[in-house]
């Protein structure tokens, strides 16, 4: 049956919340009053999760002092004492001509020294005492000096330029305790040529050219370090260093 016109519109105005009848209220909610902490003049209650300061006690301050109630003068900075020789190195630089190895400086370095067990490059070099490893490392390219080649030079000197040195230099390491009075002269200093790059997993207590026999050819050999390389001449004339410098 066709609704009569309107009645959709008013069905809808009807579900509309009407105004309350006259002498009726609407029930609401109160609201919260929010909170802003305690009025002034409430006994407040301490925390018991929290310890509270003590007082200051001028009498237990002044016991902390000297008798004549004055602190001590501040003393001067002692100097740093020789560390462990465990824990220290003697650096070595070592000059070559020909078969000949020359000790020209010498360094006492902070720090325990690290063992490589790569060897890669020009050479090697190893230290040895009654032929037990001391220490041993790798030396890159020390009897080549290279050059920048000149662009705008003589044809010879356009392309890289590589000169042999006859007389060159390089580092070796030694552990500190192992260079004493008594030791110094059977220590054994000896510069290799790798003819054969190689990585091992650990090194032992033989001669590193015994233990990479094939690998290496000797080309230079330092019996006995001279006194200038013990660890208390070097201490006494100021040659002690930072670690790694």
């Amino acid at each position: 049956m066709k609704q009569p016109k309107g009645t959709e519109r008013s069905a809808t105005r009807n579900r509309r919340p009407s105004k309350p009848p006259a002498g009726e209220v609407r029930r609401r909610h109160a609201a919260v009053p929010p909170y802003a902490g305690p009025v002034k003049g409430d006994q407040t209650r301490p925390d018991p999760t929290r310890s509270a300061k003590p007082a200051f006690d001028p009498d237990a301050a002044a016991r902390t002092q000297q008798p004549s109630g004055e602190w001590p003068d501040q003393q001067a900075a002692q100097p740093r004492q020789t560390g462990d020789p465990q824990e220290q190195y003697v650096r070595l630089r070592i000059r070559v001509r020909g078969d000949r190895l020359t000790v020209v400086d010498s360094h006492l370095v902070d720090g325990p020294l690290a063992q490589s067990t790569t060897f890669h490059g020009a050479n090697a070099y190893e230290v040895t005492y009654d032929d037990q490893l001391l220490h041993a490392g790798t030396v890159t390219d020390p009897a080549t000096q290279r050059s920048f080649p000149s662009l705008d030079g003589p044809e010879e000197l356009r392309g890289h330029n590589v000169t042999p040195r006859e007389i060159y230099e390089f580092t070796a390491r030694v552990p500190a305790a192992d260079v004493t009075e008594e030791t110094r002269g059977g220590i054994h200093v000896r510069l290799h040529r790798i003819d054969d790059p190689t990585t091992t997993d650990r090194l032992g207590a033989a001669p590193l050219g015994a233990q990479l026999e094939g690998r290496l050819t000797q080309v230079a050999e330092l019996v006995g370090l001279p006194e200038s390389t013990l660890p208390e001449a070097i201490e006494a004339r100021g040659g002690r260093t930072a670690t790694g410098r």
